[in-house]
Order: C-alpha cells, then sequence, then structure tokens
C-alpha cells in the first residue's frame, strides 16, 4: 500500500480531498442512486399534475413516491439473483388488476420489494458519506475558515468548537453474531424524533377534517414513514464502527452528536405540536391524536424492520469494506507544510499531536515539486 502526501491550499496542512482509492462505492451503489433519483423526480412529477390538473387527491396519487425504493429493490433482486421474490412480486402486481385490495398490494409490495430497496439506497448512501464525514470532522477545529459543508458537519455531529478533532479513530474488529436490537432500538427512536414532523402536517393540514380523504390517509401517511428509514438509518455505521473522538477524558462518539442534535430540535418541535393541536383543531383533536398514534405504529413497524434487514443482510459487508481502506485514511499529512515564522516545526514539538501506530504505516509517496 502506498499513501500520497499531499498538501493543501494555501499550503494548509490538511489535505483537500480523499485519498486515491478510498472510495466505499461500487458500481451498483451508484446505479441505486441514480435510480432512486430518477425515480423520485419521475413520481414526483407524476404527483404533482395529477393532483395540480385534474380531480384526483393527493392522498389517492401520493403513494407513488414509493417508486424510487421499488425500482431500488428490483435492482437488488435481479443483482442477487433472488428470483423466487420477484415471483412473488410478479404474483402481487396481478393481483392488482383482479379487484384485489390495493392497499393490501401496496404493502406487499412494499414488504417484498419495498423494504430491500430502502436498504440498498441507504447503504449507498452510507458508503458515498462514510470517509467524506470523517475527513471533514477531522480538519474543523484547525481550518481558519470553513467550507459550507463543514458547517453542516459541524452542525449536524455537534461538535463542539474547543475539541481537539485531529485524533479521530473507530473500532476495527467488529464481528457481529446476532442483529442488536438494542441499535434497533435505538433507530426506532431516532424515526420517531423524525416522525413529529409528519405528526406537525397531520395537525396542520385542514384535509384530514375532510372525510371524503379519511380512507386514503393511512397509505398517504405509509409513503411518507418509508422516507423516515432513509433520513436515520445512514447514520448508524457511525455507531456501529464506533467512530470517535479520543481525547485525554471522554471520548467523543461522533454518532452521539447526530442524536444529541435530533434530540435538541425535537424539543420545540413537540412545544409547536401541542400550540397546533390546542390551537387549530379543537373541533376535532381526537381525528388528529388517531392519525399521530397510527403513525407512530407505522413509523415503530416500518423502522424496525427496514434496520432488521439491514444488519442482516448488509452491515457486515460495508463494514468489511470500511475496515479494508482504514489504512488510506491513516496516516494523514496532518502537519504537512506547518510553519512558525517561515520555519518547519517537527511534529513531536506540536502540543497535543496525537501518536499514530506506527505499524499502519505504509510506503510514503513524496509529491514532485
Amino acid at each position: 500500500m502506498s499513501i500520497h502526501i499531499e498538501k493543501g491550499r494555501n499550503l494548509d496542512f490538511w489535505a483537500d480531498k480523499l485519498p486515491d482509492g478510498i472510495s466505499l462505492l461500487r458500481p451498483f451503489d451508484i446505479y441505486t442512486m441514480i435510480a432512486a433519483v430518477a425515480g423520485f423526480v419521475i413520481a414526483f412529477v407524476y404527483v404533482f399534475q395529477q393532483s395540480t390538473f385534474t380531480d384526483a387527491s393527493v392522498y389517492e396519487v401520493i403513494p407513488l413516491l414509493a417508486l424510487p425504493f421499488f425500482i431500488c429493490g428490483l435492482l437488488y433482486y435481479i443483482k442477487t439473483k433472488y428470483w423466487i421474490l420477484l415471483i412473488f412480486m410478479a404474483v402481487a402486481i396481478g393481483l392488482w388488476y383482479i379487484d384485489f385490495p390495493q392497499t393490501v398490494i401496496y404493502l406487499l409490495l412494499f414488504v417484498l420489494v419495498g423494504a430491500a430497496g430502502v436498504v440498498a439506497l441507504t447503504d449507498a448512501i452510507q458508503r458515498f458519506i462514510f470517509y467524506k464525514v470523517l475527513r471533514s470532522i477531522e480538519y474543523i477545529n484547525l481550518k481558519k475558515k470553513l467550507t459550507i459543508t463543514d458547517r453542516m458537519v459541524a452542525f449536524l455531529f455537534n461538535v463542539p468548537e474547543d475539541m481537539d478533532t485531529r485524533n479521530l479513530t473507530m473500532d476495527s474488529n467488529i464481528n457481529r453474531t446476532k442483529i442488536p436490537w438494542k441499535d434497533v432500538g435505538g433507530t426506532v427512536v431516532l424515526g420517531l424524533m423524525v416522525g413529529l414532523f409528519i405528526w406537525i402536517y397531520l395537525s396542520m393540514n385542514p384535509s384530514f377534517m375532510d372525510l371524503t380523504t379519511e380512507s386514503s390517509i393511512p397509505l398517504f401517511m405509509f409513503t411518507l414513514i418509508l422516507y423516515i428509514p432513509v433520513i436515520v438509518l445512514p447514520w448508524v455505521i457511525f455507531k456501529s464502527m464506533r467512530v470517535r473522538i479520543e481525547t485525554n477524558y471522554r471520548d467523543f462518539f461522533i454518532y452521539n452528536g447526530i442524536k444529541a442534535t435530533l434530540q435538541r430540535m425535537a424539543v420545540p418541535i413537540v412545544g409547536a405540536l401541542l400550540f397546533v393541536l390546542l390551537a387549530i383543531n379543537t373541533t376535532d383533536i381526537l381525528t388528529v391524536v388517531y392519525y399521530i398514534a397510527l403513525s407512530t405504529v407505522m413509523i415503530v413497524t416500518i423502522v424496525a424492520f427496514v434496520s432488521i434487514l439491514y444488519y442482516w443482510l448488509f452491515e457486515s459487508i460495508i463494514v468489511n469494506d470500511i475496515v479494508s481502506k482504514w489504512k488510506m485514511f491513516r496516516p494523514v499529512p496532518v502537519f504537512i507544510g506547518l510553519k512558525v515564522n517561515g520555519k518547519e516545526i517537527p511534529t513531536e514539538e506540536v502540543s497535543g499531536t496525537p501518536v499514530r501506530d506506527k505499524n499502519e504505516y505504509g510506503d510514503l509517496i513524496l509529491p514532485r515539486k
């Protein structure tokens, strides 16, 4: 293994890009993300057209927004050659044309195909962001000027401004023998926090008082909730790898940072929800409470099911891929170009310099002048 050492822009002592070859993305992951974006655009345009220019209710057409997950799940089954599930999917689609309850068919297709699509898309997102997030966090408190991405990462992961973020590390000996039910429960809790946004929408939308759309509301809610695992599940990889910043006192775990951010956001949302319930829907508050309870059950069921599928089929593969690239990320050229008054300073004389395990060092290829 060879490590390319590079200077940052303006002779800054952090690298501006990840080492070549450290990307975790596979061709299938790229196809999955492209298919998901294309499916969402097609579905959104169709829903907008139908709800704007026809008499169709938005609650009747919005289930098509599950199309991205269906496409991703279909791609996953073709890649893995799970032909038996494709046959079941074809049977479910056939039931659509013999007056079988469409809600049942919709739920069946999600269980057979959509859930796998959600997890495949989540896996691709994890591969796309993992080392990018680590690179941003590692230098976030050293830079004089933060980029927009750095600011977003600092806010999302709740990185303290006075913390030396250079000593970033993770565990590389993850070996699960069973599904981590505690982690599944933690993901469900995050899903409920995100679900607060849906509950706000339920309570503020006057259409929920229209009994003519009441039969379509559960399916509408189910479709929106399908997106919750895609929002909360990508971050669990930081918990699985125990990514942390080691300090002389208590280690700062990256996953705890994003959990704290969601908790901070949830507090004012709860207050807003209570205000809306009391101020707007006083005439039929029981209806809103009913849909909140229904959405809670849906969130717990869907997020738990998708999480189990993720830990069962996907986690071990991405963990192995992350570990195999770790030595390309470590060590890094933290102090290349570090000068004081025009004089190079040896790294051992810099206060707070993290100590690296020299057994992880590979061959260094110095840049040409």
